[in-house]
């Protein structure tokens, strides 16, 4: 008789999964870690998933990362134009476009940690990196519609690319200690808002100067 697969025990697998790879990172997790998290043997988890990387596959799909990239991107997007955001009102797109990203973070967060800081030896494994890099761009493309003289001075320093990577490092970066360290909703989302509030004075300070 053909194996009879179970729903509920893949879906206990993909979120052992999540857990164990975002505590070890894809290249150090085991399968039999994976399934001791799930209350399993080794010999079960492949009835359902083929290897680490089809686990991994599942914590992380596609329509994931494409998700994440594009809430992302909204967000930056949402501020072209705008020279202060304590000047928007709570419906302005800036403000809705960073709920929506919040809400995505805090609903996986799991996911989102594996995502941007334990996915090396995966495919996504510079996802990271090329994150930073598309804000930077982004940023630039945001103060250029503010103060486009401005911003294209900024932009003709030597170190500029230098600083705004390190600046968009460090973002990327303090957003993955928060979901690590912090479980809660609420705690995640004041620890998110404290920062913010730091990151868009600074870049602010950076382009015009103040």
């Amino acid at each position: 008789m053909p194996q009879v697969l179970k729903e509920s025990v893949r879906e206990s697998l993909v979120a052992a999964a999540a857990e164990v790879f975002a505590k070890r990172g894809y290249e150090r997790a085991a399968v039999g870690e994976i399934a001791a998290a799930a209350g399993l043997s080794t010999g079960n988890v492949y009835r359902y998933f083929p290897g680490k990387r089809e686990l991994f596959d599942a914590v992380v799909p596609p329509t994931f990362v494409r998700r994440f990239r594009e809430l992302l991107r909204r967000r930056v997007r949402a501020l072209n134009g705008i020279r202060d955001v304590r000047d928007l009102p709570p419906e302005a797109p800036y403000h809705l476009a960073s709920e929506e990203l919040l809400r995505f973070c805090i609903d996986h967060r799991l996911g989102v940690i594996v995502l941007l800081a334990r996915s090396g030896g995966s495919r996504y494994a510079r996802f990271a990196e090329h994150t930073v890099d598309d804000l930077v761009r982004l940023a630039v493309a945001h103060f250029e519609s503010v103060d486009p003289a401005r911003a294209r001075e900024v932009e003709l320093r030597r170190t500029t690319r230098f600083d705004l990577t390190e600046i968009y490092r460090a973002f990327v970066q303090v957003l993955v200690a928060i979901l690590v360290r912090f479980e809660s909703e609420a705690s995640i989302r004041e620890a998110v808002a404290a920062y913010t509030r730091y990151h868009l004075a600074g870049l602010k300070s950076f382009f015009e100067g103040e």
